[in-house]
This record gives structure tokens, sequence and C-alpha cells, in this order.
């Protein structure tokens, strides 16, 4: 009797393995099932700040123009100033820049405006007055008499006045103001274009 009972309870307690083994392989497979189908949530999120600091700078110089400008040079024995149309490449609409630099090139049978050495440095444009900052080469580089004064600073204001925005022109010496940059004549207010300066040939 006894023996039958133990068999009766190893038999149980074998079919309670086997029973718990199933439950415990079909709850793995569920769980497997139920990753694969719900893979989990990546809560991190990529740096996207990549894009915008990647960007390169799109800004971009002033197209280079044609601008049609008129110049003022001495004629040949310095009595006059003559008018000589020209076609300037612009860039940046820096036009005064780049008439002050065609000064320094006068055609055949002109004078030179602009003493050796003279540079721009500066020039802006404010209620209609331009003023120019020059180097000092313009006036250490100076040889002449008051004509020659005249035909240079005047070829300078009549050349700059033509542009519709400028009605006069005030003159600096390295950033300085001064009574006569070149001698006599008084540069210590705005110059205005002198059209009895201006002769036809």
């Amino acid at each position: 009797m006894l023996k039958q009972i133990n068999k009766f309870q190893i038999g149980l307690l074998i079919f309670l393995l086997l029973a718990f083994t199933l439950l415990t392989g079909c709850g793995t497979r569920k769980a497997q099932q139920n990753s694969e189908t719900n893979p989990p949530v990546n809560t991190t999120q990529g740096d996207s700040s990549g894009a915008s600091s990647s960007q390169s700078d799109t800004s971009q110089a002033s197209a280079v123009k044609d601008v049609k400008v008129t110049l003022y040079f001495p004629n040949k024995d310095a009595s006059g100033l003559v008018a000589v149309e020209r076609n300037l490449q612009v860039s940046n609409d820096e036009v005064i820049k780049a008439m002050f630099e065609a000064l320094s090139s006068p055609p055949s049978g002109f004078s030179q405006p602009l003493p050796s050495g003279t540079e721009l440095k500066s020039a802006a444009v404010k209620d209609g007055v331009a003023t120019i900052d020059l180097s000092s080469g313009f006036q250490k580089n100076f040889q002449g008499g008051s004509t020659a004064e005249l035909m240079t600073i005047y070829s300078i204001v009549d050349t700059l006045t033509t542009l519709p925005d400028v009605q006069s022109v005030q003159f600096l010496l390295e950033g300085k103001k001064l009574d006569g940059i070149l001698g006599s004549l008084d540069t210590s207010v705005p110059l205005k274009s002198d059209p009895g300066l201006i002769s036809k040939s």
C-alpha cells in the first residue's frame, strides 16, 4: 500500500514538474514574440544641431557693375578742366573710389590732376557732402602754384559733384580738416563745383 502511495506521489510530482516546465516555456515564447512585434522605444534623440552648424556663409559680395561716369581733367596748358566720359567697373557700389582712381590715369593730351602717391583712404556721403580722406602724399608731392592748385582741387570736386547725391566735397588729410590743404585755397569747408573752370576744349 505504501509503495502504491509513493508511486502515486512520484507520478504526481513528475506531472507537476512537466506542467510547470510547459507553462514556463509558453510564457518565454510569448515574451519573445511581444519583444519582436513591439521593439523597445529609443528615448535618446539624435543631434539635430549638425545641420545648422554645417550651414555655410551664404553672403555674397555685390556684383561688379559697369558705370558710366564723367571725369574732369586739366587740359594741356592747365587753363581749364575738360569733361571726359568713361565706363568704370565698380564693385560694392564704391563709385567714388573708382572715380578717384580713374583721375590718376588721364587720357593722352591731358595733365595729371593728382600728385603722385595720392591715396584715397576713405570716402563717405552724408547730406549731400562727400567727405574724402586723402593720404599725406597728396600734400607732400604737390608741385605748382595757385593755378595748379585750382586744377587739382576742382578736378576732384567737379568730378565727384557729377554724382546725383553729391553737392559738395569736404577734404581731409590723414583724417584732419585743414584750412588750405594745398596752399591758399580754403578747404576747411565743403567746396562746390566751379563751372567757371570748365573748358569745352
